[in-house]
């Protein structure tokens, strides 16, 4: 192989790499870009919001916007409200999800290959789809306007179960076998064995499940519209006006408390959830 082919196959090779980082550098500033609009816009002056245009750094420095967001809705009582809601549905997937994830990966019964297909053809059906049964039902029993009605529905998830079975199946049987040969009963083996040792997945489910829900709008806004039990997500709809317009320093300032909670619990564990996203990739 002669120096000049070698030559001619380093530049493919770094043209195509080059190509590669300009795509992923185009992905990662469109994803980006709207957030650093949203923080930047949170400290511009009214007569600066729509003035810049798509510029996200401020000429000039306020905290208004947030004084406003923090007056112009009940942010404190909407944080808890979210964290009840967010926590609540959290830990309840994962009462759900780790139990039942250990069956189907241990044992062995008429049906389970069934239960566990239709456990699993639940995640092509999105939860807008049952939001009118679930609100008819919430209605009757009375569960309007209270926490159990939040959470109550969305306990039961194929997401949860299908990330956990393949840790649960990867584990030796033969640990579990000598837990139960020393006595200890299914409960205690999911407890003490199975959990401590699939603690990165079950992180990582309640991390991703916990964004999800605090990021709810629709079904919370349904639900649960009294003030009292708004969810921070709704109370940003609360500076859209239809005689004033939009207030978009204090929407943009409100979004930014709405997210930060969840963009700083990612950023901690942000490497818990790739483990197990390229574990679950490697193993398939």
């Amino acid at each position: 192989m002669t120096a000049n082919t070698l030559r001619q196959r380093s530049l493919r090779a770094l043209s195509a790499g080059g190509v590669r980082y300009a795509i992923l550098s185009l992905v990662v500033a469109l994803t980006f870009w709207p957030l650093l609009w949203m923080l930047g816009t949170s400290f511009k002056r009214p007569r600066d919001v729509l003035g810049s245009g798509l510029n996200p750094i401020p000429t000039s420095f306020t905290l208004a916007n947030f004084a406003a967001a923090l007056h112009g809705s009940n942010i404190p009582q909407q944080f808890i409200n979210s964290v009840i809601f967010a926590g609540g549905v959290t830990f309840g997937q994962i009462a759900v999800s780790i139990p039942a994830a250990y069956a189907f990966a241990r044992w062995r019964f008429r049906g389970s290959g069934f239960l566990f297909a239709a456990c699993i053809m639940s995640l092509s059906v999105p939860f807008v789809v049952a939001i009118v049964p679930n609100f008819i039902v919430l209605s009757k029993l009375g569960m309007l306007n209270t926490y159990v009605g939040l959470i109550l529905p969305q306990l039961a998830t194929g997401y949860g179960v299908l990330l956990l079975r393949q840790p649960s199946r990867s584990f030796p049987p033969s640990v579990p076998t000598a837990a139960e040969i020393d006595g200890a009963g299914h409960l205690q083996t999911v407890l003490r064995v199975l959990l401590p040792a699939t603690r990165s997945s079950v992180l990582a489910l309640a991390l991703l499940v916990f964004i999800n829900t605090w990021n709810e709008l629709v079904w919370p806004m349904l639900v649960a519209p009294d003030e009292s039990m708004q969810v921070l997500t709704v109370g940003v709809t609360h500076f859209n006006s239809a005689e004033q317009g939009t207030e978009y320093g204090p929407v943009m300032a409100a979004a930014v408390l709405t997210a930060a909670p969840t963009l700083i619990a990612y950023w901690f564990m942000r490497r818990r959830i790739l483990a197990v996203a390229l574990d679950g990739a490697v193993k398939g």
